[in-house]
C-alpha cells in the first residue's frame, strides 16, 4: 500500500526530471493523475477516515497540479518550472502533515489539548498584533506644517475605464480639496461609453484628459495606465487613487504634511468604508486581516493598499517606474517594500483628519478579490493548500471544539470558549477601524468570513489557472500567469 503511494511521487518526479517524458507530459499526467486516484482510494480503505481525509487533500492538490499541465495553456518553459516545483513543496507539506497527525492517531487526547492551546496563543497574538498596529497606525497631527510656501506640488493622478457616476464623485471630491499645489490628471483607458466625455467635462476645474493605449504584451493594463500618469505627471509627489476612493478637503494636505514630519517618502493609507451594506462585511474584513493581524515588518512586507498612495516621483523613478512591475497584480506592494527596506515607508489609517473612504460595491469587492487571491499567494497551489491548513487549524477549528465540547468531556470548553471569543474580537476590532456600520454583524459572522475566505481563494486559483479573470473587461491571465494566448474560432 505505502509502495502504491510512493510510487505515484517517482512516477511524478521522473515526469519533471526526464525530458522526453516531458514531451508527452500531456498523456502521462493524465495516467500519473489517475494513479493518484486509486491510491488514494486504496489507502482511504485501509487507513481510516482521517489520514484519509489529510492524504486525500494532498491528492486533490496533486491533480490539480497534473490538471495545470494537462491543459497546458501556459509557456512550456515556465509550465515546466510552477508545476515543478509545486510538486515537491506538495511532497514536502505532505511528509510534514503526516508528522503532524501521527500524535492525533496515537494520542488524540493530549494532542487536541496541545492543538487548543496552540490555537489560544495564535488568538491572543492575533489580537495583540492587530490592537497595536491599528493604535500605531492612527493619524496623528504634525508638530510642524508647511505653509503654502513651502508645500510641494502634487499629482493626482486617476486611471479610468469605462466609469460613471463613481468617476464623478471622485473628482468632485479631489477637486474640492485645499491643497494650493494641485495637478488633476485622467487616463481614459480604452474605455466604452462616457469616460472621455465625463473626464473632459471637468477640464474647466483644471483636470487633464490623458488619453490612454492598448495594452502591450506583457503589461497589465493598469500598471500601463500607471507609467502613462506617471510619465504625463509634473508634481514633486504623485497620489494614485481608484475611482472609488473619496478624499476629504484635508487629506491631500494632510498626507504631505505626515510624509514631511516623519521624513518619509511613501505614505498608503487604510481607507474607511462609511455607507456599507451587510453583505460588504462577508469579503473584505478578511482582506484587512493580511494587512493588520500578521507581524509584517519581521518579514519585510508591510502593509499597503492600492485605494490611496503617494509616493515622491523621484523615488518611483529610482525603482523603474512601473517597467519594474509591468504584470504585478499589486504593483504598489513591491514599491512598499522597497521603500520600507530604507524606512521611507508609511501606513497609516483613515480618520477625520486624514479623511480616505471607499465606495466599492458588494459586486466590485467579490472582483476585486478573485482578481487579488491567487496572485496574493505568488499564484503557488501549494501556498493555498499551506493556507487552507491555517485557516482550519487556527480560525475554524476552534468553533468545532466549541460545539463539540457539549457532547466530548475530553474537549476543554473553556480553552475553546475564550479562543472563539478572542478571535471574534480581533474580527470586531478590524471591522470596527474599516467599517464601523457592520461591527455589530461582525461579533457573528467570523466563521463565515474566514470559511468565504477560503472559498473565494479557490475560486481565484481556479479561475486563473484554468479559464479567465476580466477586470474592466480585460482578460488579465496572459500577462500574469504567462498564458499563451490563442486566436479567436472563426
Amino acid at each position: 500500500m505505502l509502495t502504491f503511494w510512493i510510487g505515484s511521487f517517482v512516477a511524478e518526479g521522473l515526469l519533471f526530471l526526464i525530458s522526453p517524458l516531458w514531451a508527452k507530459r500531456r498523456l502521462l499526467a493524465g495516467i500519473i493523475a489517475i494513479y493518484i486516484s486509486c491510491a488514494m482510494l486504496v489507502i482511504w480503505i485501509n487507513l481510516g477516515f482521517w489520514l484519509g481525509l489529510l492524504l486525500g487533500v494532498i491528492a486533490l492538490f496533486r491533480i490539480f497540479n497534473l490538471s495545470r499541465i494537462i491543459k497546458g495553456r501556459m509557456h512550456t518553459n515556465y509550465l515546466r518550472r510552477v508545476t515543478r516545483r509545486t510538486s515537491l513543496s506538495l511532497y514536502l507539506i505532505h511528509v510534514l502533515a503526516l508528522i503532524v497527525l501521527l500524535p492525533f492517531i496515537f494520542i488524540p487526547e493530549r494532542a487536541v489539548n496541545f492543538l487548543m492551546i496552540i490555537q489560544l496563543l495564535a488568538g491572543v497574538t492575533a489580537f495583540v498584533i492587530t490592537a497595536k498596529t491599528i493604535n500605531k497606525l492612527r493619524f496623528k497631527q504634525p508638530d510642524h506644517y508647511m505653509s503654502d510656501a513651502e508645500l510641494p506640488t502634487v499629482t493626482v493622478a486617476i486611471p479610468a475605464r469605462n466609469e460613471t457616476t463613481d468617476l464623478e464623485e471622485c473628482l468632485r471630491a479631489v477637486i474640492a480639496n485645499n491643497y494650493p499645489k494641485l495637478e488633476i490628471i485622467v487616463l481614459d483607458d480604452c474605455s466604452q461609453g462616457k469616460t472621455a466625455d465625463i473626464i473632459r467635462s471637468f477640464a474647466h476645474d483644471g483636470v487633464r484628459f490623458v488619453p490612454g493605449d492598448a495594452p502591450a504584451v506583457r503589461w497589465l493594463a493598469k500598471n500601463q495606465a500607471y507609467q502613462k500618469l506617471y510619465e504625463e505627471s509634473s508634481g514633486d509627489l504623485i497620489l494614485f487613487i481608484g475611482v472609488d476612493a473619496r478624499l476629504g478637503q484635508n487629506t491631500i494636505r494632510s498626507m504631505v504634511n505626515l510624509l514631511n514630519a516623519r521624513k518619509k517618502s511613501m505614505l498608503s493609507v487604510l481607507p474607511i468604508r462609511r455607507q456599507s451594506s451587510p453583505a460588504a462585511a462577508l469579503i473584505q474584513p478578511m482582506r484587512y486581516w493580511w494587512e493588520l493581524a500578521l507581524p509584517r515588518r519581521l518579514f519585510n512586507k508591510p502593509p499597503v493598499l492600492s485605494t490611496c498612495w503617494m509616493i515622491g516621483r523621484s523615488d518611483l523613478e529610482k525603482l523603474g517606474g512601473f517597467k519594474a512591475v509591468s504584470h504585478a497584480i499589486l504593483p504598489e506592494v513591491y514599491f512598499a517594500r522597497e521603500m520600507v527596506k530604507t524606512d521611507q515607508y508609511s501606513f497609516i489609517r483613515s480618520t477625520n483628519d486624514l479623511d480616505v473612504s471607499t465606495v466599492k460595491s458588494f459586486h466590485e469587492q467579490y472582483e476585486t478579490a478573485i482578481r487579488t487571491r491567487y496572485p496574493q499567494i505568488r499564484r503557488r497551489p501549494e501556498w493555498a493548500l499551506f493556507l487552507t491548513f491555517i485557516n482550519l487549524l487556527l480560525l475554524l477549528s476552534p468553533f468545532i471544539f466549541l460545539a463539540l465540547s457539549f457532547w466530548l468531556p475530553q474537549i476543554n470548553f473553556w480553552i475553546a470558549l475564550i479562543t472563539c471569543v478572542i478571535l471574534t474580537a480581533t474580527h470586531v476590532l478590524i471591522v470596527h477601524t474599516t467599517d464601523p456600520a457592520n461591527s455589530l454583524l461582525a461579533a457573528f459572522t467570523f466563521p463565515v468570513d474566514a470559511f468565504i475566505e477560503m472559498l473565494i481563494g479557490y475560486v481565484s486559483m481556479i479561475q486563473y489557472e484554468f479559464y479567465t479573470v476580466e477586470w474592466k473587461g480585460r482578460n488579465i491571465c496572459i500577462p500574469v500567469m504567462h498564458v499563451v494566448p490563442k486566436l479567436p474560432k472563426l
